[in-house]
């Protein structure tokens, strides 16, 4: 397959990935009595009001991205930790979910047409679409801005401990930036993310 086509299938599915996880997380916060996510114009599966070039560019090269943060707020919550916690989790779990949906297809229709990964643009496109919504849920669990995990630290770490974490925070993000256009964070994330890779296929 000409490689053109195959890097325009991976930026779509960077883009339907990021989509999935941001939309995702304004509809959960929704649920949970949220109102600034409607009221922002989040609550849309519009893949413009999600889209952030950077996060994007990362995605699409390195399989590390984001999109645009949905922002949400604490104020509307029932159960203020618990549901930062829901909200933050939440989107990982869905792109998980929509990588097992994806996986399944793949395997049936190859199953049912003989070809493998790569063989055309169907399987290509489920493909991208399974690892990229996997490398987002698995690359979430690192907790530097804006990543979900830095959430989840707000709401279950001493208060003093996390504005301390807070206070380097940017220097951490750095560090993880560098170490993964170096290539060390490889060591760390691309053996869990064949782990899960494999499971599903």
């Amino acid at each position: 397959m000409n490689l053109l086509i195959i890097f325009a299938i991976q930026a779509v599915c960077a883009v339907i990935a990021t989509t999935i996880h941001e939309f995702s997380r304004a509809v959960v916060s929704t649920l949970l009595g949220d109102k600034k996510p409607k009221n922002d114009g989040r609550l849309t599966i519009n893949p413009v009001k999600h889209f952030e070039p950077i996060g994007f560019i990362l995605m699409w090269v390195t399989g590390f991205g984001w999109g645009k943060p949905v922002e949400t707020s604490q104020l509307f919550y029932k159960n203020r930790k618990r549901d930062v916690v829901i909200t933050a989790v939440m989107p990982s779990v869905i792109n998980l979910a929509v990588a097992a949906v994806a996986a399944f297809i793949f395997s049936r229709f190859s199953l049912s047409f003989g070809i493998g990964i790569g063989g055309t643009i169907l399987t290509t496109f489920l493909y991208n679409i399974v690892r990229m919504n996997v490398s987002l849920a698995v690359y979430n669990i690192v907790p530097v801005t804006p990543m979900d995990s830095i959430k989840v630290l707000s709401a279950v770490m001493p208060a003093n401990s996390y504005f301390k974490y807070i206070q380097y925070e940017k220097i951490i993000q750095m560090l993880f930036l560098l170490c993964l256009f170096m290539g060390y964070t490889d060591v760390i994330f691309s053996p869990i993310i064949s782990f899960v890779l494999n499971a599903l296929f």
